[in-house]
């Protein structure tokens, strides 16, 4: 059996012009698949065979990651199922004459699989070598089973593919997915379609705010099916919320089957993003309201998961993010 620390994984990313906002920082997408790709390689140790992104939990951006700036993930596996794995990822920033700061803290749930996306049997187990580490073991089993009550329509949610509600302010993209995107077999590799969900929030959000935006938080994002390579992803963009300085943007994927006309529901992502000058500070949006009984009823549900959101934010700094 191995221990939690025995499987700590640490990579070092530096950031590059490409991989920054006019404002010069990083765009969130870059962070969440270098958080994913850390805890997908701490979870293939102990797995030896392909993995699935199933879940990520809450992720807060607490300071912004300039060009030039090395970033450092840190990411282990704190609990094994039968078929699923629970990864804490820790990232830190460093600037060159500066000291290092703790960017954002990430949990993630893993499902071991065969190339095809049909879950495998985990036998390696996790040993929690002391205190620290049992309490470690018991807060990711904690987690894990409170999310399964969020994910408890799953199988119903696959078949929600309707796209009839965009909403007042929208946008579509449809994207092929490529051998590229994917690592194992021909399923997309969850890092990647992170990286392109933030883009295509970032582009709703800078269409809106009509100057540089940051992306502050991702809600909870669950995968309901697997997307593969050949599939035509559908993204269907909307502004749910409007605040002060910050808006929420919302995503909801579909993957479809252009062969078989098959449109399966992935995943629904929420993201908040800020507008910002160009020294990084927040700056006020132009006022929105909703128009439509559609966008009505999305603003009342963002403003619930803006309370949630804020709550969750209070829970993980009293656990030191």
């Amino acid at each position: 059996m191995s221990s939690i620390h025995s499987t700590m994984v640490e990579t070092l990313h530096h950031v590059f012009p490409q991989q920054a906002n006019p404002a010069g920082t990083l765009y969130g997408g870059w962070m969440m698949n270098w958080i994913v790709t850390a805890g997908n390689l701490a979870a293939l140790r102990l797995t030896k065979g392909p993995l699935l992104l199933a879940s990520l939990e809450d992720l807060f951006f607490l300071h912004p990651v300039r060009i030039g700036d090395v970033v450092t993930v840190k990411a282990m596996v704190e609990y094994i199922g039968n078929t699923s794995l629970e990864v804490e990822a820790v990232v830190f920033c460093k600037a060159f004459n500066d000291e290092e700061k703790l960017c954002t803290r990430a949990r993630m749930s893993f499902v071991s699989s065969d190339v095809l996306g049909k879950p495998m049997l985990i036998e390696q187990r996790i040993e929690p070598a002391n205190d620290t580490e049992m309490k470690m073991y018991q807060y990711a089993r904690e987690i894990r089973e409170g999310r399964f009550a969020r994910i408890a329509q799953r199988k119903q949610r696959v078949f929600d593919t309707n796209l009839e509600d965009a909403g007042q302010l929208s946008l579509c993209v449809h994207r092929l997915v490529f051998p590229e995107d994917a690592i194992y077999g021909n399923i997309m590799y969850g890092g990647n379609l992170l990286l392109i969900l933030d883009e295509i929030m970032a582009i709703m959000a800078m269409k809106f705010a009509k100057g540089t935006i940051v992306t502050a938080s991702l809600d909870a994002l669950d995968f309901y099916y697997p997307i593969y390579v050949g599939n035509v992803l559908i993204l269907a963009t909307s502004l749910n919320y409007v605040g002060r300085s910050s808006m929420e943007i919302g995503v909801k994927v579909l993957a479809e089957d252009p062969v078989g006309t098959i449109v399966h529901h992935a995943c629904t992502a929420y993201s908040t993003c800020v507008k910002v000058d160009k020294n990084g500070k927040p700056i006020p949006l132009m006022p929105f309201t909703p128009l439509t009984d559609i966008g009505k009823r999305r603003w009342a549900e963002a403003e619930q998961r803006k309370l949630h959101r804020m709550q969750r934010l209070k829970e993980l700094q009293g656990q030191g993010l």
